[in-house]
């Protein structure tokens, strides 16, 4: 089903060590999807983090809802932000049938709501098999083309700063900070390797062969990073070129 180590550690986490799963998604994805609906009509429905929150508690708590991406050659992120795009317009259309039936008189007094709280978000069970299949089939069309860069910016930002904090805390441990450091110097800041060599301690003549280390480490961090989000071999090189773009 999935080709790459990484994409199967996670799948092999949803069914063997589910709270694992769930809380590297948690830790991975409530940024990027906060940054989904700050660029979508989404935000219509209420605070960003609220509503990222109801989709997580109610879905990436749910085993079976996170084995169904597993079949869907979705990478994670788009899988999540499908899933959001629905929960919050299902939430929203059984909300607007409930006011309907509290104003035509067809509710008990104990179903109907109190105090001034948003609706509570809902099972897609209460809604007809109808409304979840026009849901799902028109989840991709509904994206909005800022909503899917913003998540794609995020997710981005998310995976380069993993990844840098990956290879920096190797190169410390290896008692390599200085690679670190002319790395940073060299393409953070700009610096020459005849300008950055000197302040880290390392000799001009192997800066260039030290950078191209610390990028060959970061590129693979990378790949490993962007497997578990679903991604194959084949589409690792337009992940990569993709995510440079979105960030310059």
């Amino acid at each position: 089903m999935f080709p790459t180590t990484h994409s199967t550690w996670l799948v092999t986490r949803i069914e063997d060590d589910f709270p694992a799963a769930r809380a590297h998604i948690l830790e991975r994805y409530f940024e990027p999807l906060c940054a989904y609906v700050r660029s979508s009509q989404l935000r219509a429905f209420g605070e960003p983090a609220d509503l990222v929150n109801d989709f997580l508690t109610h879905r990436v708590t749910d085993p079976a809802y996170l084995a169904r991406w597993g079949s869907s050659g979705l990478p994670l992120r788009r899988w999540l932000a499908n899933g959001l795009l629905m929960h919050t317009r299902n939430a929203a259309l059984a909300a607007r049938r409930r006011r309907e039936l509290f104003a035509n008189g067809g509710a008990s007094q104990s179903e109907r709501p109190t105090g001034k709280s948003a609706p509570r978000s809902v099972d897609p069970a209460e809604l007809t098999a109808a409304d979840l299949a026009a849901s799902a089939s028109n989840a991709q069309s509904l994206h909005e083309t800022d909503a899917l860069l913003a998540l794609e910016r995020a997710w981005a930002i998310r995976t380069v700063t993993e990844a840098h904090e990956r290879i920096r805390t190797e190169l410390q441990a290896e008692g390599r900070a200085a690679w670190w450091e002319l790395f940073r110097l060299h393409t953070i800041h700009g610096m020459s390797y005849a300008q950055a060599s000197p302040i880290v301690g390392i000799a001009p003549t192997s800066a260039s062969s030290v950078h191209r280390q610390v990028v060959d480490r970061l590129r693979a961090a990378l790949h490993d990073i962007i497997a578990r989000d679903g991604i194959g071999p084949d589409d690792v090189d337009r992940e990569l070129a993709l995510m440079q773009d979105l960030l310059g």
